[in-house]
Protein backbone atom coordinates (compact mmCIF):
# COMPACT_ATOMS: atom_id res chain seq x y z
CA UNK A 1 0.00 0.00 0.00
CA UNK A 2 2.81 2.43 0.88
CA UNK A 3 4.45 1.74 -2.49
CA UNK A 4 1.17 2.46 -4.26
CA UNK A 5 0.70 5.73 -2.39
CA UNK A 6 4.29 6.79 -3.11
CA UNK A 7 4.04 5.98 -6.81
CA UNK A 8 0.67 7.70 -7.13
CA UNK A 9 2.05 10.85 -5.49
CA UNK A 10 4.95 10.91 -7.94
CA UNK A 11 2.67 10.22 -10.89
CA UNK A 12 0.41 13.23 -10.32
CA UNK A 13 3.43 15.55 -10.52
CA UNK A 14 4.62 14.18 -13.84
CA UNK A 15 2.23 16.66 -15.45
CA UNK A 16 2.35 19.56 -13.02
CA UNK A 17 0.24 21.88 -15.11
CA UNK A 18 -2.67 19.46 -15.37
CA UNK A 19 -2.43 18.57 -11.70
CA UNK A 20 -2.41 22.19 -10.56
CA UNK A 21 -5.31 23.14 -12.83
CA UNK A 22 -7.41 20.20 -11.62
CA UNK A 23 -6.52 20.84 -7.98
CA UNK A 24 -7.30 24.54 -8.38
CA UNK A 25 -10.72 23.71 -9.82
CA UNK A 26 -11.40 21.41 -6.88
CA UNK A 27 -10.13 24.03 -4.45
CA UNK A 28 -12.37 26.73 -5.89
CA UNK A 29 -15.31 24.33 -5.63
CA UNK A 30 -14.60 23.61 -1.96
CA UNK A 31 -13.96 27.29 -1.21
CA UNK A 32 -17.24 28.26 -2.84
CA UNK A 33 -19.08 25.55 -0.94
CA UNK A 34 -17.63 26.55 2.43
CA UNK A 35 -18.28 30.24 1.79
CA UNK A 36 -21.83 29.60 0.61
CA UNK A 37 -22.66 27.44 3.63
CA UNK A 38 -21.20 30.09 5.96
CA UNK A 39 -23.22 32.86 4.30
CA UNK A 40 -26.47 30.87 4.31
CA UNK A 41 -26.02 30.07 8.00
CA UNK A 42 -25.34 33.72 8.78
CA UNK A 43 -28.36 34.81 6.70
CA UNK A 44 -30.65 32.32 8.45
CA UNK A 45 -29.45 33.41 11.88
CA UNK A 46 -30.01 37.06 10.99
CA UNK A 47 -33.47 36.33 9.61
CA UNK A 48 -34.50 34.39 12.72
CA UNK A 49 -33.02 37.01 15.04
CA UNK A 50 -34.83 39.82 13.22
CA UNK A 51 -38.13 37.92 13.28
CA UNK A 52 -37.95 37.10 17.00
CA UNK A 53 -36.37 40.25 18.38
CA UNK A 54 -38.39 42.66 16.25
CA UNK A 55 -41.79 41.32 17.27
CA UNK A 56 -42.57 37.73 18.27
CA UNK A 57 -39.98 36.85 20.88
CA UNK A 58 -39.20 33.13 21.18
CA UNK A 59 -42.77 32.23 22.16
CA UNK A 60 -46.08 33.87 23.03
CA UNK A 61 -49.12 33.29 25.25
CA UNK A 62 -52.60 34.40 24.22
CA UNK A 63 -56.18 33.83 25.22
CA UNK A 64 -57.83 31.10 23.17
CA UNK A 65 -59.19 32.53 19.93
CA UNK A 66 -57.15 35.73 19.98
CA UNK A 67 -54.43 34.67 17.48
CA UNK A 68 -57.06 33.83 14.86
CA UNK A 69 -59.51 36.70 15.39
CA UNK A 70 -57.39 39.45 16.98
CA UNK A 71 -60.51 40.22 19.00
CA UNK A 72 -59.38 42.92 21.44
CA UNK A 73 -61.86 41.73 24.08
CA UNK A 74 -60.03 38.38 24.38
CA UNK A 75 -57.46 38.96 27.11
CA UNK A 76 -55.40 36.67 29.31
CA UNK A 77 -56.85 35.84 32.71
CA UNK A 78 -54.72 36.82 35.73
CA UNK A 79 -51.80 38.24 33.73
CA UNK A 80 -49.72 39.07 36.80
CA UNK A 81 -49.97 35.53 38.11
CA UNK A 82 -49.22 34.18 34.65
CA UNK A 83 -46.17 36.43 34.33
CA UNK A 84 -44.87 35.21 37.69
CA UNK A 85 -45.43 31.59 36.67
CA UNK A 86 -43.72 32.09 33.32
CA UNK A 87 -40.67 33.71 34.90
CA UNK A 88 -40.34 30.78 37.30
CA UNK A 89 -40.59 28.19 34.52
CA UNK A 90 -37.27 26.44 33.86
CA UNK A 91 -35.37 27.81 30.85
CA UNK A 92 -37.67 30.83 30.50
CA UNK A 93 -35.25 33.77 30.59
CA UNK A 94 -37.75 36.65 30.49
CA UNK A 95 -41.44 37.41 30.08
CA UNK A 96 -43.19 40.68 29.24
CA UNK A 97 -46.84 41.71 28.79
CA UNK A 98 -48.28 43.59 25.81
CA UNK A 99 -51.58 44.94 24.61
CA UNK A 100 -52.43 45.40 20.94
CA UNK A 101 -55.04 47.67 19.41
CA UNK A 102 -55.82 49.99 16.54
CA UNK A 103 -55.68 53.76 16.85
CA UNK A 104 -55.27 57.00 14.94
CA UNK A 105 -52.40 59.46 15.16
CA UNK A 106 -53.18 63.05 14.18
CA UNK A 107 -51.08 66.18 13.94
CA UNK A 108 -52.25 69.32 12.18
CA UNK A 109 -54.09 68.31 9.04
CA UNK A 110 -52.34 64.92 8.86
CA UNK A 111 -53.62 61.68 10.33
CA UNK A 112 -52.67 58.04 10.02
CA UNK A 113 -54.01 54.74 11.34
CA UNK A 114 -51.54 52.81 13.49
CA UNK A 115 -51.11 49.58 15.39
CA UNK A 116 -50.90 50.63 19.05
CA UNK A 117 -48.67 48.47 21.24
CA UNK A 118 -48.70 48.85 25.00
CA UNK A 119 -45.51 47.56 26.64
CA UNK A 120 -43.82 47.32 30.00
CA UNK A 121 -40.56 49.15 29.16
CA UNK A 122 -38.53 47.54 31.95
CA UNK A 123 -39.29 43.98 30.85
CA UNK A 124 -39.76 44.61 27.14
CA UNK A 125 -36.08 45.39 26.69
CA UNK A 126 -35.32 41.83 27.85
CA UNK A 127 -37.43 40.39 25.04
CA UNK A 128 -37.35 42.57 21.93
CA UNK A 129 -34.80 44.85 20.31
CA UNK A 130 -37.20 47.81 20.32
CA UNK A 131 -35.36 49.78 22.99
CA UNK A 132 -32.08 49.18 21.08
CA UNK A 133 -33.53 50.03 17.69
CA UNK A 134 -34.60 53.58 18.43
CA UNK A 135 -32.94 55.40 15.53
CA UNK A 136 -33.72 58.83 16.99
CA UNK A 137 -34.59 59.83 20.55
CA UNK A 138 -35.26 57.38 23.38
CA UNK A 139 -37.61 54.53 24.20
CA UNK A 140 -40.90 54.85 26.07
CA UNK A 141 -40.60 55.78 29.75
CA UNK A 142 -43.56 57.89 30.92
CA UNK A 143 -47.34 57.66 30.41
CA UNK A 144 -47.36 60.38 27.72
CA UNK A 145 -44.41 59.01 25.75
CA UNK A 146 -44.85 57.65 22.23
CA UNK A 147 -42.39 55.82 19.97
CA UNK A 148 -43.38 55.33 16.34
CA UNK A 149 -41.97 53.42 13.38
CA UNK A 150 -39.60 55.23 11.06
CA UNK A 151 -41.80 54.84 7.98
CA UNK A 152 -44.86 55.95 9.95
CA UNK A 153 -42.97 59.04 11.13
CA UNK A 154 -42.13 59.81 7.51
CA UNK A 155 -45.77 59.47 6.47
CA UNK A 156 -46.83 61.89 9.20
CA UNK A 157 -43.81 64.14 8.61
CA UNK A 158 -42.99 64.33 12.31
CA UNK A 159 -39.79 64.31 14.34
CA UNK A 160 -38.77 63.57 17.90
CA UNK A 161 -40.33 66.09 20.28
CA UNK A 162 -43.49 66.67 18.25
CA UNK A 163 -46.83 66.68 20.08
CA UNK A 164 -49.38 64.37 18.52
CA UNK A 165 -52.94 63.29 19.33
CA UNK A 166 -53.50 59.58 19.88
CA UNK A 167 -57.06 58.31 19.61
CA UNK A 168 -58.09 54.79 20.62
CA UNK A 169 -61.59 53.29 20.91
CA UNK A 170 -62.66 51.66 24.18
CA UNK A 171 -62.96 47.97 23.27
CA UNK A 172 -66.04 47.51 25.46
CA UNK A 173 -68.05 50.68 24.85
CA UNK A 174 -66.67 51.82 21.50
CA UNK A 175 -66.18 55.32 22.89
CA UNK A 176 -63.13 57.11 21.48
CA UNK A 177 -60.49 58.30 23.90
CA UNK A 178 -57.91 60.88 22.84
CA UNK A 179 -54.73 62.00 24.57
CA UNK A 180 -51.96 64.40 23.62
CA UNK A 181 -48.71 62.46 23.44
CA UNK A 182 -45.07 63.41 22.84
CA UNK A 183 -43.00 61.56 20.26
CA UNK A 184 -39.95 60.43 22.20
CA UNK A 185 -38.38 58.16 19.63
CA UNK A 186 -38.41 56.86 16.06
CA UNK A 187 -38.13 53.09 15.71
CA UNK A 188 -36.25 51.16 13.03
CA UNK A 189 -36.41 47.41 13.71
CA UNK A 190 -36.21 45.81 10.27
CA UNK A 191 -39.74 44.42 10.67
CA UNK A 192 -41.75 46.09 7.90
CA UNK A 193 -45.05 46.02 9.82
CA UNK A 194 -43.52 47.57 12.93
CA UNK A 195 -41.55 50.23 11.07
CA UNK A 196 -44.40 51.29 8.81
CA UNK A 197 -47.40 51.18 11.13
CA UNK A 198 -46.63 50.72 14.84
CA UNK A 199 -46.84 53.17 17.73
CA UNK A 200 -45.56 52.05 21.13
CA UNK A 201 -46.85 53.46 24.42
CA UNK A 202 -46.56 52.50 28.07
CA UNK A 203 -48.73 49.54 29.05
CA UNK A 204 -50.87 51.43 31.63
CA UNK A 205 -51.64 54.12 29.04
CA UNK A 206 -52.81 51.58 26.48
CA UNK A 207 -54.86 49.70 29.08
CA UNK A 208 -56.58 52.86 30.25
CA UNK A 209 -57.40 54.17 26.77
CA UNK A 210 -58.65 50.76 25.58
CA UNK A 211 -60.73 50.19 28.69
CA UNK A 212 -58.75 47.13 29.73
CA UNK A 213 -57.55 47.81 33.29
CA UNK A 214 -54.91 45.28 34.36
CA UNK A 215 -55.60 43.18 31.24
CA UNK A 216 -53.21 42.16 28.46
CA UNK A 217 -53.53 40.44 25.10
CA UNK A 218 -50.13 38.84 24.98
CA UNK A 219 -47.23 37.64 27.08
CA UNK A 220 -44.03 37.33 25.12
CA UNK A 221 -41.27 34.97 26.23
CA UNK A 222 -37.55 34.63 25.77
CA UNK A 223 -36.30 31.10 26.40
CA UNK A 224 -32.97 29.37 26.79
CA UNK A 225 -33.24 27.10 23.74
CA UNK A 226 -31.97 27.23 20.14
CA UNK A 227 -34.27 29.56 18.25
CA UNK A 228 -34.36 27.39 15.15
CA UNK A 229 -35.33 24.29 17.14
CA UNK A 230 -39.12 24.39 17.32
CA UNK A 231 -39.31 21.18 19.37
CA UNK A 232 -36.88 22.50 21.99
CA UNK A 233 -38.84 25.74 22.44
CA UNK A 234 -42.13 23.83 22.54
CA UNK A 235 -40.75 21.62 25.31
CA UNK A 236 -39.77 24.67 27.41
CA UNK A 237 -43.19 26.34 27.13
CA UNK A 238 -45.22 23.13 27.49
CA UNK A 239 -45.79 23.64 31.28
CA UNK A 240 -47.57 26.94 30.47
CA UNK A 241 -50.25 25.23 28.40
CA UNK A 242 -53.70 25.37 30.02
CA UNK A 243 -57.39 25.39 29.03
CA UNK A 244 -58.43 28.71 27.53
CA UNK A 245 -54.85 29.61 26.71
CA UNK A 246 -52.71 29.27 23.58
CA UNK A 247 -48.94 28.92 23.97
CA UNK A 248 -46.93 28.80 20.75
CA UNK A 249 -43.26 28.98 19.66
CA UNK A 250 -42.40 31.70 17.17
CA UNK A 251 -42.33 29.17 14.30
CA UNK A 252 -46.12 28.85 14.54
CA UNK A 253 -46.63 32.61 14.87
CA UNK A 254 -44.47 33.77 11.97
CA UNK A 255 -44.99 30.91 9.53
CA UNK A 256 -43.67 32.94 6.61
CA UNK A 257 -40.18 33.14 8.08
CA UNK A 258 -40.29 29.61 9.48
CA UNK A 259 -41.37 28.05 6.19
CA UNK A 260 -39.01 30.18 4.12
CA UNK A 261 -36.15 29.12 6.40
CA UNK A 262 -37.02 25.45 5.81
CA UNK A 263 -37.30 26.09 2.07
CA UNK A 264 -33.90 27.80 1.99
CA UNK A 265 -32.29 24.87 3.78
CA UNK A 266 -33.84 22.47 1.27
CA UNK A 267 -32.75 24.54 -1.72
CA UNK A 268 -29.32 24.80 -0.19
CA UNK A 269 -29.14 21.00 -0.17
CA UNK A 270 -30.19 20.89 -3.84
CA UNK A 271 -27.57 23.50 -4.74
CA UNK A 272 -24.86 21.54 -2.93
CA UNK A 273 -25.83 18.41 -4.86
CA UNK A 274 -25.72 20.28 -8.19
CA UNK A 275 -22.25 21.66 -7.42
CA UNK A 276 -21.04 18.20 -6.48
CA UNK A 277 -22.47 16.83 -9.73
CA UNK A 278 -20.81 19.49 -11.86
CA UNK A 279 -17.44 18.92 -10.24
CA UNK A 280 -17.88 15.15 -10.57
CA UNK A 281 -18.24 15.49 -14.34
CA UNK A 282 -15.18 17.73 -14.40
CA UNK A 283 -13.18 15.13 -12.52
CA UNK A 284 -14.31 12.33 -14.82
CA UNK A 285 -13.37 14.40 -17.87
CA UNK A 286 -9.93 15.28 -16.51
CA UNK A 287 -9.09 11.75 -15.45
CA UNK A 288 -10.40 10.33 -18.71
CA UNK A 289 -8.09 12.63 -20.65
CA UNK A 290 -5.20 11.55 -18.45
CA UNK A 291 -6.08 7.92 -19.15
CA UNK A 292 -6.01 8.43 -22.90
CA UNK A 293 -2.58 10.05 -22.65
CA UNK A 294 -1.23 7.19 -20.52
CA UNK A 295 -2.53 4.19 -22.50
CA UNK A 296 0.99 3.21 -23.52
CA UNK A 297 2.23 3.56 -19.93
CA UNK A 298 -0.53 1.32 -18.63
CA UNK A 299 0.23 -1.23 -21.33
CA UNK A 300 3.88 -1.34 -20.27
CA UNK A 301 2.85 -1.78 -16.61
CA UNK A 302 0.50 -4.64 -17.51
CA UNK A 303 3.16 -6.25 -19.69
CA UNK A 304 5.62 -6.09 -16.78
CA UNK A 305 3.20 -7.99 -14.58
CA UNK A 306 1.12 -5.31 -12.86
CA UNK A 307 -2.23 -6.88 -12.01
CA UNK A 308 -5.49 -5.11 -12.94
CA UNK A 309 -6.31 -4.58 -9.25
CA UNK A 310 -2.95 -2.92 -8.54
CA UNK A 311 -3.28 -0.70 -11.59
CA UNK A 312 -6.78 0.33 -10.52
CA UNK A 313 -5.56 0.99 -6.97
CA UNK A 314 -2.79 3.22 -8.35
CA UNK A 315 -5.25 5.34 -10.34
CA UNK A 316 -7.64 5.63 -7.40
CA UNK A 317 -4.76 6.64 -5.11
CA UNK A 318 -3.75 9.33 -7.61
CA UNK A 319 -7.30 10.65 -7.53
CA UNK A 320 -7.21 10.67 -3.72
CA UNK A 321 -4.03 12.73 -3.69
CA UNK A 322 -5.51 15.06 -6.29
CA UNK A 323 -8.65 15.49 -4.18
CA UNK A 324 -6.70 16.28 -1.03
CA UNK A 325 -4.40 18.63 -2.93
CA UNK A 326 -7.41 20.71 -3.99
CA UNK A 327 -9.88 20.22 -1.14
CA UNK A 328 -7.65 20.96 1.85
CA UNK A 329 -6.37 24.38 0.65
CA UNK A 330 -9.88 25.17 -0.61
CA UNK A 331 -11.41 24.44 2.80
CA UNK A 332 -8.74 26.48 4.58
CA UNK A 333 -9.18 29.41 2.19
CA UNK A 334 -12.98 29.19 2.54
CA UNK A 335 -12.76 29.30 6.33
CA UNK A 336 -10.30 32.20 6.23
CA UNK A 337 -12.53 34.21 3.89
CA UNK A 338 -15.61 33.37 5.98
CA UNK A 339 -13.81 34.50 9.13
CA UNK A 340 -12.84 37.77 7.43
CA UNK A 341 -16.40 38.42 6.28
CA UNK A 342 -17.66 37.45 9.73
CA UNK A 343 -15.78 40.47 11.07
CA UNK A 344 -16.64 42.96 8.33
CA UNK A 345 -20.11 41.68 7.40
CA UNK A 346 -21.88 41.82 4.05
CA UNK A 347 -24.07 44.88 3.59
CA UNK A 348 -27.53 43.92 2.33
CA UNK A 349 -29.39 46.91 3.76
CA UNK A 350 -31.13 47.61 0.47
CA UNK A 351 -32.87 44.22 0.36
CA UNK A 352 -36.10 43.10 1.96
CA UNK A 353 -37.09 39.49 2.55
CA UNK A 354 -40.25 37.96 4.00
CA UNK A 355 -41.55 41.21 5.49
CA UNK A 356 -38.16 42.16 6.95
CA UNK A 357 -35.58 44.72 5.92
CA UNK A 358 -31.98 43.67 6.53
CA UNK A 359 -30.87 46.85 8.24
CA UNK A 360 -27.78 45.14 9.65
CA UNK A 361 -24.99 43.40 7.70
CA UNK A 362 -25.07 39.65 7.25
CA UNK A 363 -22.21 38.03 9.14
CA UNK A 364 -21.21 34.64 7.71
CA UNK A 365 -20.72 31.94 10.35
CA UNK A 366 -17.48 29.97 9.81
CA UNK A 367 -18.19 26.27 10.27
CA UNK A 368 -15.01 24.22 10.78
CA UNK A 369 -16.80 20.83 10.94
CA UNK A 370 -18.77 21.81 7.84
CA UNK A 371 -15.58 22.77 6.01
CA UNK A 372 -13.97 19.45 6.97
CA UNK A 373 -17.05 17.60 5.73
CA UNK A 374 -16.96 19.52 2.44
CA UNK A 375 -13.27 18.70 1.96
CA UNK A 376 -13.83 15.02 2.73
CA UNK A 377 -16.87 14.84 0.46
CA UNK A 378 -15.01 16.43 -2.43
CA UNK A 379 -12.04 14.14 -1.89
CA UNK A 380 -14.34 11.13 -1.65
CA UNK A 381 -16.16 12.30 -4.76
CA UNK A 382 -12.85 12.50 -6.60
CA UNK A 383 -11.96 8.97 -5.54
CA UNK A 384 -15.43 7.67 -6.41
CA UNK A 385 -15.48 9.13 -9.89
CA UNK A 386 -11.94 7.88 -10.53
CA UNK A 387 -13.19 4.31 -10.26
CA UNK A 388 -14.66 4.69 -13.76
CA UNK A 389 -11.21 5.54 -15.09
CA UNK A 390 -9.62 2.82 -12.98
CA UNK A 391 -11.96 0.14 -14.36
CA UNK A 392 -11.19 1.18 -17.94
CA UNK A 393 -7.46 1.12 -17.27
CA UNK A 394 -7.63 -2.25 -15.53
CA UNK A 395 -9.35 -3.83 -18.54
CA UNK A 396 -6.77 -2.63 -21.07
CA UNK A 397 -5.15 -5.38 -23.10
CA UNK A 398 -1.34 -4.88 -22.95
CA UNK A 399 -0.81 -5.68 -26.67
CA UNK A 400 -3.47 -3.19 -27.74
CA UNK A 401 -2.11 -0.47 -25.43
CA UNK A 402 1.51 -0.95 -26.61
CA UNK A 403 0.47 -0.50 -30.25
CA UNK A 404 -0.81 3.04 -29.52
Amino acid sequence: MSMTMTMSWRNIWRNKRRTLITAAALGVGVLSMVLMLSFVEGFLQRMVRTATEARTGDAQLHAKGYPDTRDETLTLADPQGLLATARQTPHVVAASARTWGMGVLAIGDRSQGAQIVGVDPAHEQEISNWSRRVAQGVFVKGPKDLVIGAKLAKKLDVEVGARIVLTIANVKTGEATSELMTIKGVLLTGDTAMDSGAAIVALPTAQRMMGLPDQVHEITLKVDAPRRDEAAIAAVIAPLQAPGRVVRPWHQINRMVSQSMTMMEQWNGVLVFVIYLIIAFGIINTLSMALMERFHEFGVMRALGTTPSKLAALIIAEAGWLGLLGAVPGAIAGLALSALLARTGIDMSASSQYGMTLIEPIYPVPDVPGAVRAALIFTGLTVLTSTITAIRAATIRPVEALRR
